[in-house]
């Protein structure tokens, strides 16, 4: 199933807010500073939040309360966090995986037994995603700091390989359910901003977007929101 792209930060969000409960511990992966569930929150309802990081830049911004560990979950894993957390969460970090088994199988670890995984990520046959992949990375990080007015410097761009990135499937699917995962919901999101500053493009791009909502061709979903639980 597909729908349209202004659903999807929305649809995360509120996947995360309704997987909340008094006691939950909850992981974030990469968030770089910019942490799914704001600071003010964490620290109003007292939540037990720990973040996973191989940028570290950011965090002095965090509160005291929060745990960091700088851990590359393809690579290394830290025996204290084995089976800690109901909730492991992470946003537009899967297209940056290298590793996406040995990544998947970490947070399997993290999670306790019934626990849930969500991740929002872009998909490889997006437009965005498809010029991503032609471009040099110097011309590719140029082009998003103008479009999208970003600070490169305080806000890196990664490289993107979307590896296990696919759109919903029953191929995508398989992948996690080899792990011990179960699906519980994965969606699709056509559509992207990137050229809300170019009135012309940003128009085409949306009656195009519309064109495949309509469709339902998942096949191009810009991002996906995947929700998976631990046997």
């Amino acid at each position: 199933m597909t729908k349209p792209f202004r659903h999807s930060y929305l649809d995360y969000h509120k996947l995360i807010e309704s997987s909340i409960f008094e006691g939950i511990r909850i992981c974030e992966i990469g968030p770089s500073g910019q942490p799914s569930i704001k600071s003010s929150i964490i620290k109003a309802k007292g939540l037990d939040y720990t973040i996973i990081d191989i940028e570290t830049a950011y965090w002095e911004e965090y509160n005291p309360e929060v745990e960091k560990f700088n851990i590359d979950l393809q690579r290394d894993f830290d025996s204290s966090l084995d089976k800690k957390f109901d909730l492991v969460i992470s946003q537009m970090v899967l297209e940056h995986i290298e590793n996406p088994k040995n990544f998947h199988e970490g947070i399997f670890k993290l999670l306790k037994r019934g626990g849930s995984a969500i991740h929002l990520y872009a998909n490889p046959y997006s437009i965005p995603a498809i010029v991503n992949g032609i471009l040099p990375e110097s011309i590719g990080s140029f082009i998003l700091s103008k479009i999208k007015n970003r600070d490169l410097d305080k806000n890196h761009k990664y490289p993107a390989f979307y590896r296990w990135c696919f759109f919903p499937s029953q191929k995508a699917n398989r992948n996690f359910e080899s792990l011990g995962y179960r699906i519980v919901d994965h969606m699709g999101y056509p559509g992207h901003n990137y050229f809300q500053r170019i009135p012309i493009l940003n128009q085409l791009e949306q009656l195009y977007s519309w064109v495949l909502y309509k469709l339902n061709f998942k096949k191009f979903s810009t991002l996906s929101l995947l929700h998976v639980r631990k046997k």
